[in-house]
Parts: C-alpha cells; sequence; structure tokens
C-alpha cells in the first residue's frame, strides 16, 4: 500500500475487543456504518479467512459494487481485506485492534486511493467514530 495514499487513523474506543469485533462483523450494525461512506451502503460477508466481503447498497442488496477476499484474519484483532478494481487496481483496508489501558485502539489502514482521498479521511474519521459510539454502549 501507498503511504502517501493511504488511510490510516485510529481511535481510542473503552469497550472491549469482542465488543469492538462484534459491532465491525456483526450484520446488525452493517447500515449504520456503511452510512458513513454512502446514504444505503453496507458490507456484507461472514467473516471468515478467505471469504468474500461485498459492498452493496440497501437499494439493491442483491447486487454487490465491489467484492474482496479477507486475506489475514486473526478474531478480535486483525481482518485485512483485499480488493481489485478493474483487473489491475489494488486496494486493501486493514482494521486492526490493539489492548490499551481504557480499552482498546482500533486502526483502519485502507487504500490506495487517488484524488478523493481527503473525502476518504473525513468518511473514515466517522466510520471510526461511529464504531466507538456503538461499541462503547455494548459494555
Amino acid at each position: 500500500m501507498n503511504d502517501t495514499k493511504s488511510v490510516l487513523s485510529s481511535i481510542e474506543i473503552r469497550a472491549s475487543a469482542s465488543a469492538v469485533w462484534d459491532v465491525i462483523t456483526n450484520p446488525d450494525y452493517a447500515k449504520v456504518l456503511g452510512s458513513e461512506f454512502d446514504t444505503n451502503a453496507f458490507v456484507e460477508s461472514d467473516w471468515k479467512l478467505g471469504s468474500k466481503v461485498d459492498f452493496k447498497y440497501a437499494t439493491e442488496p442483491e447486487k454487490a459494487c465491489n467484492t474482496g477476499t479477507i486475506s489475514k484474519l486473526i478474531e478480535e484483532k486483525l481482518i485485512q481485506v483485499d480488493y481489485r478494481f478493474f483487473f489491475f487496481w489494488k486496494y486493501a483496508e486493514t482494521y486492526s485492534l490493539q489492548s490499551s489501558d481504557d480499552g482498546v485502539v482500533l486502526q483502519i489502514n485502507a487504500g490506495p486511493y487517488g484524488s478523493d482521498l481527503p473525502d476518504h479521511k473525513v468518511a473514515w474519521k466517522n466510520w471510526l467514530a461511529k464504531v466507538k459510539e456503538l461499541s462503547e454502549t455494548k459494555d
């Protein structure tokens, strides 16, 4: 991943790793989290190593706009999803959880992006804040 065109952001969450993991992977939260990127957007997956991750819209839930593959998975610690767009552009999202004094730190590393990088930085910050909000109300 080209770091200069990637989003690298983190947030401290006062919740257990299992609560944060559940918010990220539970389909009950998919549409709430997806709306931080686009209206009616969500991801769908069974969140197992080698499984597909489909980016969809609620208006056409049977059709995936983009599909990635979970290439790395450590329960309650790490998820990496690799995408390939247009047969040449590789894009990845890595979600990592690390213990902290007050809970966990959730870090996202996503990219590379093009000229829309500033918009994606805002969207990922909003996504992290939403994961924090939902996780802290669970514990």
